[in-house]
């Protein structure tokens, strides 16, 4: 059992490329399954490449909340009255989740959905820009058997 008297670390981000929401699973699906897919391959990395980019600083944010919003006197007696040790447990709280705020409704959590969502959107566009790269592989292939026939 953890103390509750001192921050959580951040958890490790999860390094599987799929969706982790319902909601990126379905977009997921929907791109890959429509038939026609036209993309435009750079935008696809320039996308992917800033999903990460924000993804790495939501994580950092996160860390920095959980170390820097993570309070453990203000001076205000806490050491003598029931009330500011009160407040300073609700700051505490709210930074990095536990009493009555979940821990998604922390300072923490809500970074860390955050890191999530992008690396849900990073995975669809991933999807995407694989699944393009190997039709253009299969097309070029045909291509090459059919201009050694003609």
């Amino acid at each position: 059992m953890t103390n509750p008297e001192t921050p959580q670390p951040v958890p490790e981000p999860d390094q599987n490329p799929v969706p982790q929401s319902t909601e990126w699973n379905r977009i997921t699906a929907a791109a890959l399954s429509e038939g026609s897919l036209r993309v435009d391959p750079e935008g696809l990395r320039r996308c992917i490449t800033m999903c990460d980019e924000h993804a790495k600083n939501m994580r950092r944010m996160a860390e920095r909340a959980r170390e820097e919003l993570w309070i453990e006197s203000l001076g205000i007696g806490e050491h003598e009255l029931e009330s500011a040790r009160l407040l300073i447990q609700k700051f505490n709280d709210k930074a990095v989740g536990g009493g009555k705020i979940a821990y998604e409704s922390s300072a923490v959590g809500l970074l860390l959905s955050h890191e999530r969502y992008a690396l849900d959107m990073k995975a669809t566009f991933e999807a995407v820009l694989r699944a393009y790269e190997e039709q253009e592989g299969i097309t070029a292939s045909a291509l090459g058997q059919i201009g050694g026939v003609l």
